[in-house]
């Protein structure tokens, strides 16, 4: 995983460990996220650790309850942040809108996704190496999961980070598309000179009208204009459609001497 993305999810664990939740059952919650999604067996990161210490110093908080309580709405937001601190991660939002649950214990992913629906937050399911992985990929909805556990700040600096990523695709899309504009006008333009150039150098030349005569001569004189800049040329300046008609006029005459 690369280390940015490392960092913006170690700093999403640490914020919502900042806050012990006030009442037990919301404490009791957060260590059955941890323990029901990880299992007993894995290892936990000291700071996870000592973060479950501290919620077990509330009254009859346990290290394992009945995970019958999460049927109760008013708790699953802090079973979630467990299901998170155990096993999740969060991509840095400059590369990409990703959360991905990692449930060891496979008869727990269940209640996660009966939780994650009931929030309304989309997601996909599938077995890696014998853990089940939750993907939340939705930008929408990855902010709406921050903002579930309680990491208010990581969801801010995730709006933050998504705008100017979005800004940057726009400019990005808007820069491509005048490019390929560009690209298309220039290609118009060598087609429509080398028309013009054999007509020119045809004796059908000596028989065209003097103002057509004139606007092949300012054609292929400058080659990159566009048909409005060639009208402001002439003599006396025409608009964008009197020109474009006598360009037509010309590729016209152009095309039939084949």
């Amino acid at each position: 995983m690369p280390e940015k993305e490392q960092s913006f999810s170690r700093e999403i664990k640490a914020e919502i460990m900042k806050h012990t939740p006030k009442n037990s059952s919301s404490c009791q919650a957060v260590i059955d996220g941890i323990v029901m999604s990880a299992g007993l067996e894995r290892e936990q990161d000291d700071m996870v650790v000592d973060y479950i210490e501290r919620l077990l110093t509330k009254e009859d908080v346990t290290l394992y309850s009945d995970a019958a309580l999460y049927r109760e709405k008013g708790v699953n937001r802090y079973f979630l942040r467990g299901v998170y601190l155990a096993g999740g991660y969060c991509s840095d939002p400059s590369l990409a809108y990703r959360i991905e649950l990692h449930i060891n214990e496979s008869w727990a992913a269940p209640i996660v996704e009966d939780m994650l629906s009931d929030a309304q937050i989309a997601y996909r399911s599938a077995q890696r190496g014998g853990v089940q992985v939750i993907y939340i990929t939705s930008g929408d909805h990855v902010s709406d999961f921050l903002g579930i556990i309680g990491a208010d700040l990581k969801r801010l600096e995730f709006e933050n980070k998504r705008a100017e990523r979005d800004i940057m695709g726009n400019v990005t899309r808007t820069l491509n598309c005048d490019s390929g504009n560009t690209k298309r006008q220039a290609e118009a333009g060598a087609v429509r000179n080398e028309l013009i150039y054999k007509l020119m150098a045809s004796e059908e030349a000596a028989s065209l009208p003097k103002e057509l005569k004139e606007a092949a001569r300012v054609n292929l004189e400058n080659p990159g204009a566009s048909i409005a800049e060639l009208g402001k040329l002439m003599d006396p300046p025409i608009g964008k459609s009197g020109m474009n008609h006598r360009i037509q006029k010309l590729l016209e005459i152009a095309k039939s001497l084949d």
